[in-house]
């Protein structure tokens, strides 16, 4: 959050009139890179070779990362869970076996890429994908850019007060941005495992995404 500090009022025993905005400011940008999460899941009797499913299709799939070059900076196991799956019947709990799953996140910033990792996770390990999950980075221009054109909004809705009741705009007093602002809103959707086929890739688009900016200003007002 950035915050200017007031100034001292040139009177400290008089009440200087201010007029307090919202400048916001939304812009459209293509996004950086994208998100995907990748989980492989196992149901078997025995917990350990329900994990030893699990596993041996994570080695594929790292084997599937390094053939896509993707980097290994760009993927992480987010997750490992082995656990007891239950049926709820009139007769009461049933036991369905064990369930091993394990996730690993990935940055990819190729769409074609993206298509092609979801098209082999699914049909040759059986994947289930959530995402892609859309970003801007954090140093792309269009986020200083939304920052700037909000600002300038405070200050025309400022000036757009002041002028109303008569006045004049005087100095910024303070300056300060929301700490929900600049938040950026990023689709994600999911995918359940394909049957077995030739894997062709998944289309993906990444389109435009919105960037959003809000800032807090209070100016003093001269009503003489």
């Amino acid at each position: 959050m950035c915050h200017v500090p007031a100034r001292p009022d040139p009177d400290p025993g008089a009440t200087t009139p201010t007029v307090t905005v919202r400048g916001e400011a939304v812009l459209r940008a293509e996004p950086d890179e994208a998100l995907l999460w990748i989980t492989l899941t196992a149901l078997r009797d025995d917990p350990g070779q329900a994990l030893a499913d699990v596993s041996r299709r994570s080695d594929a799939l790292v084997e599937l990362f390094d053939e896509l070059g993707v980097a290994k900076a760009d993927r992480s196991t987010t997750g490992v869970t082995v656990y007891e799956e239950f049926d709820h019947t009139p007769d009461g709990r049933r036991s369905l076996g064990h369930r091993a799953a394990a996730s690993i996140a990935v940055r990819l910033t190729n769409p074609e890429l993206i298509g092609q990792l979801i098209a082999n996770a699914t049909t040759e390990l059986q994947a289930r994908i959530n995402g892609p999950r859309w970003q801007i980075a954090a140093q792309n221009p269009v986020r200083l850019q939304a920052a700037r054109e909000a600002s300038a909004d405070g200050q025309r809705k400022a000036q757009a007060f002041a002028d109303g009741v008569g006045a004049k705009l005087g100095r910024l007093i303070r300056l300060s941005e929301p700490d929900a602002a600049g938040q950026h809103m990023i689709r994600r959707g999911g995918l359940r495992p394909l049957a077995a086929q030739a894997a062709e890739s998944m289309p993906i688009e990444p389109g435009e995404h919105e960037v959003s900016a809000a800032i807090d200003l209070t100016f003093a007002l001269d009503l003489t």
